[in-house]
């Protein structure tokens, strides 16, 4: 009797950045009309492993109901707009391969407000299946037309002023991620090495979140016990190791006082120490730096590193901050960098203008870079 043996499974989502910078914005509008001018190709990952090239495609919107004609006479955008001060226009993916789901942003920064835009939503894992082209909905604001039809709402179109010329996108695509599987008569060496790591992965959870039957140690923040494991801990964390190693006062008490973060911070460190992954909402990423700097682990700073691009703007100061107080060079890098490019957004929030006052060195350090 031969004994089948089948793997499926899907590795984490797949993100892609494309940033978009468009020259002349007003006459290429102009000039393409509504059958729109596109942008380069830029490659995503579809479920089958392979790359995809898409396109944006922006069009000018000046006529609603193309078959039918009713030219745009005005628009209502939280007040009156005029189509002699005002440019209507709509931003689609397109070339998209039959079966590929997406989900997605796109933002434009202009005179300090960001228009935003959406394609499903990837933090629910809502991906849109999609024949070539797909909207993207505009989420800043709702956009009321005028035209012969009457007054019509239309929720795929964006406005920018007559006077903008240079528009600077920014586009993050998600698709779901690769489809894993396979099946064979006898497991192969990669399909049980699949296995076996998704059963360790599986099993260190389990040793998690059933914590309380089988720890040896405690972390404690804010009032909250965190019941852990000196060994894994060791094995994990040369500071913990060595902390152990040493028999300083915590090895004997068996518990660890840390109260220089936030509990919901130790709760994540612990997660990525047992599973090498961070699946909740991080609130405060310039503490999760600093513990996975404090405690060196590697592969937490190298999460948190490539996850820095995405951070909410409120808290790269933060992070900056505590990257200088740390010699955190690349993190102190990328952080300016994310400020220049939007200094002008930046300079209005009067909590980070405060924070840099305080610390008049990296305000010099900003100008040199």
């Amino acid at each position: 009797m031969a004994e089948i043996w089948g793997t499926r499974g899907l590795s984490p989502a797949n993100k892609s950045v494309f940033n978009y910078k468009v020259e002349n914005f007003q006459r290429l509008l102009k000039i393409c009309g509504k059958s729109g001018f596109d942008s380069p190709s830029f490659d995503v990952v579809g479920l089958d492993g392979k790359m995809h090239p898409l396109k944006l495609k922006i069009k000018h919107y000046s006529c609603y109901n193309c078959n039918e004609g009713y030219p745009v006479s005005g628009f209502y955008e939280g007040g009156e707009r005029s189509m002699d001060e005002f440019v209507l226009f709509q931003v689609d993916i397109t070339d998209i391969p039959a079966g590929l789901l997406l989900a997605g942003t796109f933002d434009v920064e202009l005179d300090g407000k960001t228009i935003l835009g959406s394609i499903g939503n990837a933090e629910k894992d809502q991906f849109e299946r999609s024949n070539t082209i797909e909207s993207f909905t505009n989420k800043s604001s709702t956009v009321t037309i005028r035209c012969n039809a009457g007054s019509i709402e239309v929720c795929n179109i964006f406005s920018v002023a007559t006077t903008k010329d240079k528009l600077e996108i920014k586009v993050q695509l998600t698709t779901p991620g690769i489809m894993i599987g396979s099946t064979s008569l006898v497991p192969n060496d990669q399909s049980v090495q699949e296995v076996g790591m998704n059963r360790l992965l599986a099993d260190f959870k389990f040793l998690l979140t059933s914590v309380d039957n089988y720890a040896d140690f405690s972390i404690v923040c804010q009032g909250e016990n965190f019941p852990c494991h000196e060994a894994i801990l060791r094995a994990r964390s040369p500071v913990f190791d060595k902390m152990f190693a040493q028999k300083l006062k915590e090895w004997t008490t068996r518990e660890m006082i840390m109260d220089d973060v936030k509990k919901e911070t130790v709760g994540h460190l612990l997660e990525y120490i047992y599973t090498s992954e961070v699946t909740k909402k991080v609130e405060n990423d310039a503490e999760l730096i600093y513990v996975a700097d404090k405690y060196y682990i590697a592969g937490l700073m190298e999460l948190c590193f490539r996850k820095l691009p995405e951070v909410e703007e409120n808290k790269v100061v933060d992070i900056l901050i505590l990257a200088d107080r740390h010699n955190l060079e690349d993190f102190k890098k990328l952080s300016m960098q994310r400020i220049l490019k939007h200094k002008k957004k930046f300079l209005k929030d009067e909590d980070f203008v405060a924070k840099l006052k305080e610390t008049p060195h990296i305000l010099m350090d900003l100008f040199q870079l």
